[in-house]
Order: C-alpha cells, then sequence, then structure tokens
C-alpha cells in the first residue's frame, strides 16, 4: 500500500500509518488480511504485505489528475513515486490518495482508493477482482448506477456487488463484510471438492436430505455447499461478516462464468435469499417440457449447529416429447404434449401453450422438413425457411395478441 499527499496538501492525513498497517499488513485486527482468510476459506493470505508512507508527491492535485487521466495512469504514477518499492515482489498495489482521486477501483494488478475508500468492504471487493473475481448479479433487470448492466451488483449478500451489499458499518475500519458467495469460491479453486455435497448419479434420478454448514463457520463439519450442476447451493448466518445480513439465508446461485448469479425466491419483491418451507424448482409445465428438472427444498434452519437442513430432489425422465429446436433471430422450442397440444418456449423464458391442432404446429412442421432436406440447394432451402418464418410469425402474432391480454387462443 502506498500512501501519497499531494504538493498543495501536505498536512492532510486521512489516517495514521498506523491505521493502513492494521488494515492490510497485522491479522487479528478485523482487517483486509482477516477478511480474506475467512472468506476464501484460508486460501488468501496477505502475510509479507507492506505500508508505505505517507509521502509527498512533486505535483499538485490538479497536476497530477491531468497528468493521469486514467485509473491505471493513477496507480503507475503512485509506483512511480516510490523508487526503493520493487512492486514486483507483491501480488497487486494499492494507491492510496490524501484528496478524492476520482473514479476509485481496480486496474491491472493494482487499486486506487481516495481518502473514503479504504474501508474492509470497498479494499476486498477490488482486491478480489486483481485475484480474479468479477461482479456478480442477481436476474433481475435493475440498473444499480447508468453504466452497469442488467442485475449487476444485486447480490447483496456477496462481496463482489459492494458497494451495494449487506455491509457492517460498526467495522473498526468503518464497513466490512459480506463473505464471498460459492460459485465465486470454486471459481478460483478455493472449494475443497470433499465438503461439497454433488448428486450420487448423473443422468439418472435421485432424492437426498442434507445439512450445509454455514459458510461463516468452515470449523463445523459437513458439507459447506451443494453442486447441482451449474448450481450451487449455500447457507448464510448472521455472524462474523455475514453480521450485517438481514437473517439466516440459503442462496442459490448459478455460475455464468466470470459472473455468479443469485436466483430469487421472490423475483417480484426482489427477494434473493431462501427460507424454510419455499422450494427452488421449475414449474410443472417447464419440468414436462425440459424433461425433468432439479428442485431444492429449505427443510429447515439449526442455528447452534449452524446447519440448514435441504432436499435437493433431481428428476429425469426419458423423452416421450417431440422436440425440435430452429436456430434463426431467436429461438424457439416446440414441445409436443400426449393431447397433440403443446408449449412455444421464446428465447427469452416465456412459456405459451398451444392448443391441439393449431396451425402453429404444421408451420413449424413446415419448418423442420425444410432444414432436414438435404436435397434443396442452398438458395431454395433459405427460400423455403423465409417463407415459413414469415407464416410463423404472422401465425405469431395472432396468437399471441389475445393471450397477452388474457384471452385463450387457438
Amino acid at each position: 500500500m502506498l500512501l501519497c499527499k499531494f504538493a498543495d496538501s501536505t498536512t492532510v492525513e486521512p489516517h495514521p500509518t498506523s491505521y493502513y498497517q492494521d488494515l492490510i499488513e497485522r491479522a487479528g485486527t478485523g482487517g483486509l488480511a482477516d477478511y480474506w482468510k475467512a472468506a476464501s476459506l484460508n486460501h488468501i493470505d496477505l502475510g509479507g504485505s507492506m505500508v508505505y508512507g505517507w509521502k509527498v508527491l512533486t505535483s499538485t492535485h490538479d497536476q497530477y489528475v491531468a497528468a493521469h487521466p486514467s485509473r491505471w495512469e493513477k496507480i503507475l504514477g503512485a509506483i512511480a513515486a516510490f523508487p526503493e518499492v520493487n512492486v514486483s515482489g507483491y501480488t497487486g498495489v494499492v494507491a492510496v490518495f490524501n484528496r478524492d482521486i476520482g473514479d476509485s477501483g481496480a486496474a491491472g494488478t493494482g487499486v486506487l482508493c481516495g481518502p473514503e475508500d479504504t474501508n474492509v468492504t470497498f479494499l476486498a471487493h477490488e482486491t478480489g477482482h486483481v485475484f480474479g473475481l468479477q461482479h456478480s448479479f442477481d436476474t433481475s433487470s435493475r440498473m444499480d448506477v447508468s453504466w452497469s448492466a442488467p442485475g449487476e451488483y444485486y447480490d447483496l449478500h456477496d462481496i463482489m456487488s459492494a458497494m451495494n451489499v449487506y455491509m457492517d458499518r460498526t467495522s473498526a475500519f468503518g464497513m466490512a463484510g459480506p463473505l464471498l458467495a460459492a460459485p465465486n469460491l470454486d471459481r478460483l479453486g478455493w472449494l475443497d471438492p470433499s465438503r461439497v455435497w454433488t448428486p450420487p448419479l448423473t443422468g439418472s434420478s435421485s432424492q437426498s436430505q442434507l445439512d450445509l454448514v454455514s459458510l461463516d463457520s468452515p470449523s463445523f463439519p459437513g458439507y459447506i455447499a451443494a453442486k447441482i450442476g451449474t448450481l450451487y447451493v449455500e447457507f448464510r448466518t448472521v455472524d462474523g461478516w455475514d453480521k450485517a445480513i438481514p437473517r439466516p439465508a440459503v442462496l442459490i446461485h448459478f455460475l455464468r462464468d466470470p459472473n455468479a448469479v443469485v436466483l430469487a425466491s421472490d423475483p417480484v419483491k426482489y427477494v434473493n435469499d431462501w427460507q424454510p418451507g419455499q422450494t427452488y424448482g421449475p414449474s410443472p409445465i417447464r419440468a414436462a417440457i425440459f424433461h425433468g428438472g432439479t428442485w431444492v427444498h429449505v427443510e429447515s434452519f439449526n442455528m447452534q449447529a449452524r446447519t440448514a437442513r435441504i432436499t435437493i430432489t433431481h428428476q429425469t425422465r426419458p423423452i416421450s416429447m417431440l422436440d425440435r429446436i430452429f436456430e434463426g433471430a431467436a429461438q424457439i422450442v416446440l414441445s409436443q404434449a400426449q393431447d397433440g397440444g403443446g408449449w412455444i418456449v421464446l428465447a427469452s423464458g416465456r412459456i405459451i401453450p398451444v392448443a391441439p391442432r393449431s396451425p402453429v404446429l404444421e408451420v413449424l412442421d413446415k419448418l423442420a422438413i425444410a432444414a432436414e432436406t438435404e436435397a434443396l440447394s442452398v438458395e431454395a432451402r433459405r427460400s423455403v425457411e423465409r417463407t415459413v418464418f414469415a407464416d410463423l410469425a404472422n401465425l405469431l402474432e395472432r396468437f399471441i395478441e389475445p393471450h397477452s391480454s388474457g384471452k385463450r387462443g387457438g
């Protein structure tokens, strides 16, 4: 950590050097060293970290900002001010300035900080980027800031959504927590496979009941996560680095590499945790269309044992329905049921029931035949497909219109 003072504010020191030493160098202070030891399940050790400064720069604040427009250039400027420090011997550099420097955050192997940024939550998030982690998401369309993607920064239980997270504001360093979500731990190889439950068999139906130990209590024996394909289940309690979360909770994520995405128990109210009595899983229609699915039922919490009991049901079935997938401007999946009707699943995930003998089925059948007819030339096949897609678009427009207004179409 390099502490820098501008030439026109040499008397301004937001904290004494000892504050920053406690923050990153010393264990047992509630600082970054303690955080990463816990959050990484003992895979990160900040021992050997050093604090240098305060050093007075030759530039005033305005001169420095003008000469170093980007975040990385500002960090490089701090490194250049400390020629006696061989930064190649360190994993990363945290450049701290005594006045607001603008655009604080990670860049390359460094982190840029203004005077208000030296707290555990901010630094854990930004050093997480240095270690290789990316932002976490929920599945909503909310935008935390104008330039963020929908859902970005909305996993309030995960440090990689900071600063929009549940953080302890009573910390000695202003703000601290929360922990790191299970898929992020797994992505960096920090989940011990012996402590991760996986289904007993692949490609077959199963049901298992198990206890998950809170991520904040890894010293307790047992599983600390369950992983079913790309789905992760974990348990969090109101303790330690998670003391600011509102209640004990099961969290369910999937990894959309490189981002962890939390799944909502109530997407309308943006509730992203799961409580006893709640079940995650596909609806009966989706289960029928996709030939099964995975359900996670939260049974109970045992706060004395720091465990959550869950039941995981994984159901597969032989393909007994006709499925066709067409790739074009959008993806359409038709699944035909026993009565001759079926469903259309749009790329957005919307499911639309189709009545038996609907003309939609006929159009899709024609498209399937056209796509699979090798005797046609490329030009002829494209012509047929364009015609069929036009017919399909007209039919869907007539069909979806009454369906969307609450009427039942054919």
